[in-house]
């Protein structure tokens, strides 16, 4: 009998996140990098329906908590209407591989900033959502993701999904 070996957990090290132009935006607690989902709408084959792939992305959201306050975020804030933000989030997963190096840069629009809650003993925290139109994923230096809504580009797998509708409109 043959056993294979158990495969453990990777585990985040830490994170780091880092806006252009200003540099290190704060310590982050927490992030949630956007989801990547398409919309879908259901087709009717006479005795069957089943749900097609449209092709369209959803909206991508960008969720940062800080357990820092300071100024810089409000410098950020203010990068808006014909202005993006340029965030880069960096962290290390651990594994029993190694250590590998992951860095995620999003371009878009801070939508939301909210404020410490002001409560004498308790954890500053401050919450940051970007909705992104522009999202790039490198693990251990090689692109493995790029999504820019703008030029209508969507890498996924060393695929571009987008390649032939983006021939018929462009």
């Amino acid at each position: 009998m043959v056993f294979s070996k158990l495969r453990e957990a990777q585990v985040i090290n830490a994170a780091s996140v880092f806006v252009e132009g200003i540099g290190f935006l704060g310590v982050s607690k927490e992030v949630e990098l956007p989801a990547i989902e398409f919309e879908t709408y259901t087709q009717n084959g006479g005795f069957y329906k089943s749900n097609q792939n449209s092709g369209i992305l959803k909206e991508m959201t960008l969720k940062v908590k800080f357990a820092e306050y300071n100024i810089v975020y409000l410098n950020s804030m203010s990068s808006q209407f014909n202005q993006s933000s340029n965030l880069y989030v960096k962290w290390n997963v651990s594994s029993q591989k190694g250590h590998f190096g992951h860095v995620a840069t999003f371009r878009g629009n801070i939508t939301k900033l909210t404020m410490p809650k002001v409560a004498s003993g308790e954890e500053v925290e401050v919450e940051l959502e970007m909705q992104v139109y522009f999202y790039k994923k490198d693990e251990n230096n090689a692109q493995v993701m790029l999504i820019d809504t703008r030029n209508m580009i969507c890498l996924m797998g060393g695929k571009d999904i987008w390649a032939d509708l983006r021939s018929h409109v462009m």
